[in-house]
């Protein structure tokens, strides 16, 4: 099976299969000649004894296909229909389409109707979620954008888990969503918020491509859309025929400001870009740019044992040259090549490693303010779990006492059942009531 990947006039990409583990999968033309080709692998199975399992054996048909009777009887099997699952990927389906988080959505309530969550503290709930519903997305979130639709339809199961259960009766939101989805450094319960979970995952996949794209997949890519330098691909632009690289592509903005070179062989960085400077040297020095000949050269074009090798267009005039001293200054803390690869190093890392927590934790702090929060006091306390989401509720104010049923419309006498006295604040009954500090003193 044979399948175009490329159009360019020099270079042109072609995959016959896919093979991992023991699911291969195979491309070819809807022709009877392609069909019996791929049937002498019945003579394998005939020397090595290891045999295809013609019941889990599928023949896929691209767009409209007059003779599949035919095609499907020379290798028998069943004829399947697009879209397919591919090692629990989506295969034929529109990257922004619904369906393919319908598997998603299928797992979290049959996991949702299992659980007898009525019976669990607050802190059973939250570890379920971080635990096992934050994680059911993940292995499709890695390449797939995920819909505002399906997010608001996961965050809708996680908040009826964390604040109501599996009772009946509606329960009580104590707590915005947004503080919720906030890291427990900062005041939240530390609950993936999937936008940014799903865009740092596929920040991984410019990282890889980046620093490797000679490996298959890589490959792909750079065929069909070519690159605009060494590093990434053009801009996707067509609306049509892209895939799911292109949402994939858009975050290259916001990806790379966070990165720097590592010039080792010099053979990937264009020269302008070297050193990892705040700018580009040429936009420090537009004269020289304009002087130098070599203006789209690499590192490794301009660089000799000897030092540097440019060629200027013209003699330099008496003026001109305290200015290109200065560029020669600038750029004399280049220690030389190396053998490797020039890579990208991730700023946010002491080892200029892409991480995707760290990532995450990042997008996550963008546009909140930070205040100083005791969230080792909470968390990290020797005490019960449930305790601890106990005192992140009364932190918060949101535990339900009579003066927040109140105001959440309910009608109440408005007086404390420990003292009889008037109604107080639930930070100054728990700390400052006479009765509370009693108790305390009993257990601690």
């Amino acid at each position: 099976m044979f399948m175009e990947l490329s159009q360019l006039f020099l270079l042109s990409l072609f995959i016959t299969h896919l093979l991992y583990a023991d699911d291969p999968l195979n491309f070819c033309d809807a022709e009877e000649d392609h069909l019996k080709i791929l049937r002498l692998i019945l003579i394998f199975d005939a020397m090595s004894g290891l045999h295809v399992n013609w019941r889990k054996s599928f023949l896929y048909p691209v767009n409209e296909v007059s003779n599949m009777e035919i095609l499907n009887s020379i290798l028998g099997g069943e004829v399947g229909v697009l879209p397919t699952t591919y090692l629990g990927m989506p295969l034929g389906v529109k990257s922004n389409s619904m369906e393919i988080w319908d598997g998603v959505i299928e797992k979290c309530e049959k996991r949702l109707a299992r659980w007898k969550s009525q019976y669990l503290s607050l802190g059973g709930r939250l570890t379920l979620i971080n635990y096992v519903l934050d994680a059911l997305p993940i292995y499709v979130m890695s390449l797939f954008p995920i819909p505002p639709g399906i997010i608001n339809r996961l965050d809708s199961f996680r908040r009826k888990i964390l604040w109501q259960g599996n009772k009946e009766r509606r329960g009580y939101h104590l707590v915005k969503s947004k503080t919720v989805i906030t890291e427990k450094r900062v005041g939240g319960l530390g609950i993936k918020n999937m936008k940014n979970q799903s865009k740092a995952l596929r920040m991984k996949w410019l990282w890889e491509y980046s620093n490797d794209n000679q490996k298959l997949w890589g490959s792909v890519i750079k065929a069909k859309y070519e690159e605009s330098d060494s590093w990434m691909t053009k801009e996707v632009t067509t609306p049509y025929g892209v895939s799911l690289w292109k949402s994939i592509r858009e975050l290259w903005n916001e990806f790379k400001p966070n990165t720097k070179i590592k010039v080792v062989d010099g053979i990937k960085t264009r020269f302008g870009r070297m050193i990892g400077m705040q700018k580009e040297i040429w936009r420090l020095f537009p004269d020289i740019h304009y002087l130098v000949l070599q203006q789209q050269s690499t590192i490794a074009d301009l660089w000799t044992p000897q030092g540097w090798n440019f060629v200027f267009r013209r003699h330099l005039n008496d003026w001109e040259i305290p200015r290109v001293t200065e560029f020669f200054r600038s750029i004399d803390q280049f220690s030389g090549l190396e053998i490797g690869r020039d890579r990208f190093q991730w700023l946010g890392n002491s080892k200029g490693i892409f991480k995707v927590g760290a990532v995450y934790k990042k997008l996550n702090h963008q546009n909140l303010q930070l205040l100083k929060w005791p969230w080792r006091h909470i968390w990290k306390a020797k005490i019960p779990y449930k305790v601890s989401c106990f005192v992140w509720l009364l932190a918060k104010e949101a535990v339900l006492t009579q003066e927040n049923l109140m105001k959440r419309g309910i009608t109440l006498c408005p007086r404390c059942f420990f003292c009889g006295k008037k109604l107080q604040k639930q930070s100054i009954i728990c700390l400052s009531n006479e009765k509370s500090l009693a108790s305390c003193g009993i257990y601690s």
